[in-house]
């Protein structure tokens, strides 16, 4: 693929991920599944452009979603949780074999995000997570369970996504961008 189409591609990609984003607008439920949606798309860069692509694009989405998307929260959960995840649990599965190890590097790497993407958007973007704290560690640690559930689900969403792409869309997508 010339240097041209893979730009190209990845252009389309990053406008298609920001426009996802921008369902936060629409409403607090898309808080959390935009993010996760707009991630699924890199599973066509990493694809078709391999890893190095995906990371730049990753990393544009992620400028383009800081910088225009109201709900800071939504951007932050992509930047620190959902769009590196695709990229990852491909490089993740490639390099670990052993299915408990892989599990485990995935919830480490998950929590420390989400710690950390609490953080960020308590402390910089000043978002209130004051009643999640009022009402004890209770509600802090089902947060964080249903986030690892979240992980769980988004992990086997990819799983499908890259498989139904591999079977069906991988050379209408290559045979477009020659």
């Amino acid at each position: 693929m010339r240097d041209s189409s893979k730009s190209a591609l990845g252009g389309i990609i990053a406008a298609l991920s920001v426009s996802i984003m921008l369902l936060t607008y629409l409403s607090p439920f898309f808080v959390y599944t935009a993010p996760q949606f707009a991630g699924v798309t890199l599973l066509v860069i990493v694809a078709e452009l391999g890893y190095k692509w995906a990371f730049g694009a990753y990393a544009a989405i992620s400028l383009l979603s800081l910088f225009l998307i109201a709900d800071k929260e939504a951007a932050v959960f992509y930047v620190m949780l959902f769009g590196y995840y695709p990229i990852l649990r491909g490089l993740i599965e490639q390099k670990i074999r052993n299915t408990a190890l892989r599990v485990i590097v995935k919830l480490l790497l998950f929590n420390a995000a989400l710690l950390i993407s609490v953080a960020v958007c308590n402390y910089v973007f000043m978002i209130d997570y004051g009643e999640l704290m009022e009402e004890g560690w209770f509600i802090l640690a089902l947060y964080i369970v249903l986030m690892n559930i979240a992980l769980f689900v988004y992990d086997h969403l990819l799983r499908i996504c890259s498989d139904i792409y591999m079977r069906r869309l991988h050379k209408r997508i290559r045979g477009l961008f020659k």
